[in-house]
C-alpha cells in the first residue's frame, strides 16, 4: 500500500476558493481534492512522457485494486466501514455523471 506524505502548499486566493468549491461539491476533503488533482496532474504527465498504459492493463488494474480493498473492508473490525466505501463509490459516480453503482457492490 502507497504511503501518504503530507504536503504544504501556499496557492493564490482563486486557486484556493476553488478547490475548496470543488471538494464541498464532491462531499470530500480539501486535502482529497488537491490529491486527486495532482494525481490526475502526474499521470498526464506520465502519458505525456510515453508510458503510457494500455487500455487492458488499465482495467486489470482497477480491478485488482477494487478486489483488494473489498477484501481488506470485509476483515475490517468496523463492519459499517465497506458500506460506508460502497455509499461514497455511489455518491462519487453520481457526481461525474457515470450512473449508479450497483447495488450489488460491483456484482
Amino acid at each position: 500500500m502507497t504511503n501518504h506524505i503530507r504536503l504544504q502548499a501556499f496557492v493564490p486566493y482563486h486557486i484556493a476558493k476553488w478547490i475548496r468549491e470543488e471538494a464541498e461539491s464532491h462531499d470530500e476533503s480539501v486535502s482529497i481534492c488537491v490529491r486527486d488533482i495532482l494525481v490526475a496532474a502526474h499521470y498526464s504527465h506520465e502519458n505525456d512522457q510515453g508510458e503510457v498504459l494500455t487500455a487492458a492493463e488499465r482495467v486489470r488494474e482497477a480491478v485488482f485494486a477494487s478486489v483488494a480493498l473489498d477484501a481488506i473492508l470485509s476483515a475490517h473490525p468496523d463492519s459499517s466501514l465497506r458500506q460506508k466505501a460502497h455509499d461514497a463509490y455511489a455518491r462519487r459516480l453520481e457526481c461525474l455523471g457515470l450512473g449508479s453503482a450497483s447495488q450489488g457492490g460491483g456484482k
